[in-house]
């Protein structure tokens, strides 16, 4: 197995300092043929967090839709949500059905200019994770087959490479204290009738309006009635705000919030940015 050590000692090198990740992006560069990269942390109970990107075309205001809940309905969230991690998937594996007529495709995916995507998913700890996305704007994302067998081999040191980072980062700085859960949006919740908090709970679960109206057996039409009462009710004017209001409560963390592992590698032109 030719799992690349000299490259590989660079990544460990730079554990504990801010190149950390444009170094584990360059070793897996040596597996992959792409044009874009991300990469994000997926923690417990909280929205991804960018972690390092390079990219041609994509904005920050793109990448705040995925961050603000859109994340929620991506494939590759729900592939680690399902246990799906320390492996290499491709967008063509995870897509479901009608990918390109679904809300996520339509309201967030679209607009990053990729055409096709492959990410590597590590579950670093039981409270957090670690994806790393390759994208391509005009062409597939090319997995160097040959290379194949050597990556998944050295996943395993990279993830221990990548929690040891985690780990040290953590412990050189002053934990931040989490968020207080909003008691008012739990008590928003039971304002709504019980239909209404199906819906909102598929929604959280990533479904759009159509896969609401085929797994409850009711028209779209009825659904786009439920969702505008919801937000009147609720006192919101977006599906953002549903996603901020609730990701915080009891509910939609034991519903939809678990470990994910996601860093979506965009755009190589230009050099990596933090953020």
């Amino acid at each position: 197995m030719n799992i690349q050590v000299e490259r590989l000692s660079a990544v460990i090198d730079a554990v504990a300092t801010r190149q950390f990740y444009a170094s584990l992006l360059g070793y897996l560069e040596g597996f992959f043929a792409f044009d874009n990269a991300i990469v994000y942390a997926f923690e417990y109970g909280q929205a991804p967090r960018c972690l390092m990107k390079t990219e041609k075309e994509n904005s920050d205001a793109v990448n705040q839709i995925y961050q603000q809940g859109a994340y929620l309905e991506d494939p590759f969230y729900q592939a680690l949500n399902g246990g799906g991690h320390g492996d290499v998937f491709t967008l063509r594996q995870l897509a479901p059905c009608g990918f390109y007529q679904t809300d996520y495709y339509r309201n967030f995916y679209r607009k990053t200019g990729w055409h096709d995507e492959a990410g590597v998913l590590l579950q670093l700890t039981p409270e957090r994770g670690l994806g790393i996305f390759f994208g391509s704007a005009r062409q597939t994302v090319g997995v160097r087959y040959p290379q194949l067998a050597d990556l998944r081999g050295a996943l395993t040191l990279v993830k221990s490479v990548a929690r040891l980072h985690g780990e040290v980062v953590v412990a050189a700085n002053v934990p931040t204290p989490s968020a207080p859960l909003l008691d008012s949006a739990a008590q928003a919740r039971y304002a709504l009738s019980p239909r209404e908090r199906e819906i909102v709970d598929l929604i959280l679960s990533g479904n759009g309006s159509q896969q609401i109206a085929e797994r409850l057996f009711i028209s779209l039409g009825t659904v786009k009635n439920h969702r505008k009462n919801i937000y009147g009710k609720l006192n919101i004017g977006s599906q953002a705000e549903l996603f901020s209001l609730f990701l915080s409560t009891p509910c939609a963390v034991r519903h939809n919030v678990k470990k994910v592992l996601r860093i979506s590698l965009k755009g190589h032109s230009r050099p990596p940015t933090l953020c």
